[in-house]
């Protein structure tokens, strides 16, 4: 609910409710699985349910708007195509755009994507975490091949 009420989609306030479950419980022991097994959590949930389907068709169905997400084909723009790309190659070469996200970061010498294959550079990213992975000093089994 809170992402759709600050998302932009409407959430009437007698829906905005809060129920607390697994209460001094492991996230582990917290999941869709155990809370089924709450009975006041679940019937406050069930009772959310049934306010929310009663507002749903009290509202009435809605028509799509002129800004409809299904379908929409966005309109081509050259020159903010080119523009995106020009950015894109910058990047690649360590230029970030002054004031920007990989800016403030290459500054803190945290950003260290500069390649001209970025797609390259995460499968060696990934193959050498997986691998780090795979040599686990905790394994208590001999690895086979």
């Amino acid at each position: 609910m809170w992402q759709c009420r600050y998302g932009g989609v409407e959430v009437p306030d007698q829906l905005w409710q809060h129920y607390t479950s697994g209460k001094g419980k492991k996230y582990s022991d917290n999941q869709a699985e155990d809370v089924v097994r709450e009975e006041a959590f679940m019937r406050s949930f069930d009772g959310w349910v049934a306010e929310f389907e009663q507002f749903v068709r009290a509202k009435g169905k809605i028509e799509p708007g002129k800004w409809r997400a299904y379908g929409f084909k966005k309109p081509f723009n050259p020159i903010k195509e080119l523009r995106t790309g020009i950015r894109s190659w910058k990047l690649r070469f360590g230029k970030p755009p002054k004031g920007s996200s990989p800016w403030y970061q290459q500054g803190f010498g945290l950003n260290k994507d500069a390649t001209l294959h970025p797609k390259k550079k995460r499968r060696r990213k990934i193959k050498k975490v997986a691998h780090e992975k795979s040599s686990d000093h905790f394994c208590t089994q001999p690895r086979k091949g």
